[in-house]
């Protein structure tokens, strides 16, 4: 089989490379995939600092993608969001336009910030997606025309495969394989690499945005931070704050992306989780101190934002 591309430029993430090539290796010596190998492309060519001790020698790319397997962008570094349109716009602009021109036959796929230069092709355009779960309302914002859901760890949209966070590239490079060599292998590799597939949601790590660059929404948040446990309308936060309703209601959803008694209830669950870390208190004491009264309606609450029952997030997050 042909090989496979790992597109990398600096600042690309050490641990999703090294994750690829490793699995590739592991890979190429089962007779499923036997002559599995990743080349690593990147614009310049020659080596790439990947992070502060970390350097690749990669090949400088070629004028077509088509006689790969599959493609593959790993995640990589930006400070904010002006720091990633910077790079969308000049040291993956190459990758980008060689995107543009692929077979749609050839598997081609990303994590994290890498899905962004997916998306920046074209190549997400009416499909399912995910990218890294803080990004969500920027990428919302960029490309409204993808069906993005960053719920999920990995969205399989066809030829096109995305992951979220930093190490959900595990679950995407497997995937990856996968495809490519079939679901024996995926399973050998599953057991050799200790996988567990328990990383199926981003739901789970999911924190709640607690800063916001315009003023009021912060004083909002912050009023609500400061009184979780009270039963308040987004009146009572409007009259705190002396604005009116349809000023706090509309700037709150266009800065958080969700109407302020929506922040205030993930509020709640970002204390409830906090509590269930510990095994100190009960599920009842943890719901009466988020300011709940009814546990039935809270463990709905808390499984739809989280995708996890209480009981399931404290197995798996419990600090002992």
């Amino acid at each position: 089989m042909n090989p496979i591309a790992l597109i990398v430029e600096p600042g690309s993430t050490p641990s999703s490379v090294m994750t690829t090539l490793d699995m590739a290796g592991i890979a190429s010596r089962h007779p499923e995939a036997r002559g599995c190998r990743v080349e690593l492309l990147s614009s310049t060519g020659g080596t790439i600092q990947l992070g502060v001790a970390v350097r690749v020698e990669t090949q400088a790319m070629p004028d077509s993608l088509a006689h790969y397997a599959a493609v593959i962008i790993p995640g990589f570094f930006a400070e904010d969001a002006g720091s990633l349109a910077g790079q969308l716009h000049s040291s993956w602009q190459p990758a980008i336009g060689l995107l543009r021109g692929l077979s749609p036959e050839t598997l081609v796929a990303a994590s994290c910030y890498g899905t962004f230069v997916l998306a920046e092709s074209g190549l997400l355009d009416g499909r399912n997606a995910t990218t890294t779960w803080w990004l969500q309302a920027l990428f919302r914002q960029r490309y409204p025309g993808v069906r993005l859901d960053a719920g999920q760890a990995l969205a399989d949209g066809g030829m096109v495969v995305t992951a979220g966070a930093m190490m959900a590239h595990t679950d995407l490079s497997l995937h990856v394989l996968r495809r490519l060599y079939g679901g024996t292998l995926a399973r050998q590799l599953r057991g050799i690499m200790l996988l567990d597939g328990a990383r199926t949601s981003q739901r789970p790590f999911m924190a709640l945005q607690r800063n916001f660059a315009d003023p009021l929404i912060q004083d909002a948040a912050d009023w609500m931070a400061q009184h979780r446990t009270a039963s308040a309308s987004t009146r009572d936060i409007a009259a705190a704050l002396h604005v009116s309703y349809r000023t706090l209601h509309r700037r709150f959803k266009a800065a958080a992306g969700m109407p302020p008694l929506a922040y205030l209830q993930a509020l709640r669950v970002e204390q409830a989780k906090e509590l269930l870390e510990s095994p100190r208190l009960s599920l009842e004491q943890i719901v009466e101190k988020v300011g709940y009264s009814d546990v039935s309606a809270f463990r709905r609450l808390f499984a739809r934002t989280t995708g996890l029952s209480p009981a399931q997030y404290r197995r798996r997050f419990k600090n002992g």
